[in-house]
């Protein structure tokens, strides 16, 4: 059986690819369908990363995924320890204690940590000592506000990585950071790819997703 999964690259200043994001992809249509952000995440890491040779797709290159605040605290990454997987924790997800030590005993199983979208907050101090990789979206995060923040991440040894990059004066900007990666449409929109996949493991995906949808509306 096949599935579908768009990957965008993650680059270097030298705009070698270095990672990929993997997003959740259900038509050759390449944006986000109308889908719960947690059954999107249980299908991704279900029918891709747990029931197919997903090396292949990303070169053998480590791969960012969205985790969820719920896919967090239910040990959904915990299955991919052998995988060189980014932990990406989405913008919504809130900093509270227990997202914290779960992330604590992902980093201590070592996983790499990563904040997406990331809009700094004193809530989140606590998290530096974990994280590895903050994700700034500059339409959400201008140049400035991201300069005024290089002492504190330097200070955790947080590498950057800025996003929605579009034109080369944006690139040079972002260098001139000295941010790490490097990721937008400049250098590559997301391209979905057809991956072929176990066909009991998507049984299984589409008996837990249908369980997550009732929840979800509170059926």
């Amino acid at each position: 059986m096949h599935s579908y999964i768009a990957k965008q690259p993650i680059l270097n200043s030298t705009r070698h690819i270095v990672a990929y994001e993997l997003l959740y992809r259900d038509s050759l249509e390449n944006t986000f369908p109308i889908i719960n952000a947690e059954i999107a995440t249980q299908r991704l890491v279900h029918e891709h990363l747990l029931s197919s040779n997903i090396n292949k797709l990303v070169d053998n290159k480590p791969y960012f995924i969205n985790f969820t605040e719920k896919s967090i605290l239910d040990g959904l990454p915990h299955k991919l320890i052998n995988k060189p997987v980014v932990v990406e924790v989405l913008e919504d997800v809130p900093p509270t204690e227990a997202i914290l030590k779960a992330l604590t005993q992902l980093k201590n199983m070592g996983f790499t940590i990563a904040l997406d979208d990331f809009i700094y907050s004193e809530d989140w101090l606590p998290f530096f000592g974990v994280v590895d990789i903050i994700k700034f979206d500059i339409t959400l995060t201008s140049f400035k506000e991201i300069k005024a923040l290089k002492p504190l991440l330097a200070k955790h040894e947080i590498s950057i990585l800025i996003e929605k990059i579009e034109t080369e004066s944006q690139f040079k900007q972002a260098k001139n950071l000295q941010s790490a990666y490097f990721q937008g449409y400049l250098f590559s929109e997301p391209e979905i790819v057809l991956n072929e996949i176990n066909s009991r493991d998507t049984q299984t995906t589409q008996m837990t997703s249908a369980t997550l949808y009732a929840h979800h509306r509170g059926t």
